[in-house]
């Protein structure tokens, strides 16, 4: 046998390389696995500090028997300390609050607004029908929250959408800034 016939014999039988060449194969599969595990972890919990953020902005406001432009700043900052440590500024956070009566018809009506921070969804007054008796209210709630995945440059911006409706504990019509407004 040839001295080349050998040396190629010898190198067949060599199984010293493999384990580095699979590792070196698989690596690159199990790094984006990890990523896509970390990515999925901070959407889950981005969606959920985010719905309890619009719980949390919906309930402070349903429980006063009155609110003013700056309680409804104090409660967008607690929705801000829910959301802590994501970024939570305007840029990334829209509130949007509304009193929605239901007249004696049936009808509903927004009795009074109020936005913090980006664009929110708009309220829909209608969605508000059958959830209050007439001559009460509900607090509806809308929040947009816009999260910056680790991986933004690839996925860009996830924005989640929160609505979220409550009934008022003390008073029928809560009113905002002395003014309850007016059900017809």
């Amino acid at each position: 046998m040839s001295r080349p016939s050998r040396l190629l014999a010898r190198l067949r039988r060599d199984q010293g390389g493999v384990a580095a060449t699979e590792f070196a194969l698989i690596l690159p599969v199990m790094v984006l696995m990890l990523v896509g595990m970390v990515e999925v972890f901070g959407l889950v919990q981005a969606y959920g500090k985010a719905l309890s953020a619009a719980q949390v902005v919906s309930d402070l406001t349903s429980r006063a028997d009155s609110q003013t432009t700056a309680s409804m700043d104090t409660i967008a900052t607690g929705a801000q300390r829910v959301l802590d440590p994501l970024p939570s500024g305007g840029d990334r956070l829209g509130i949007r609050v509304a009193s929605i009566g239901i007249s004696s018809g049936g009808a509903a009506v927004t009795l009074w607004s109020y936005s913090w921070g980006g664009a929110a969804p708009g309220i829909v007054p209608g969605d508000a029908v059958g959830l209050a008796a007439r001559g009460e209210s509900v607090i509806m709630v809308t929040l947009r929250y816009t999260h910056p995945p680790l991986l933004q440059a690839i996925l860009g911006t996830v924005s989640m959408n929160h609505s979220v409706v409550s009934r008022p504990r003390l008073v029928r019509l809560i009113p905002f800034n002395g003014s309850t407004g007016t059900l017809p």
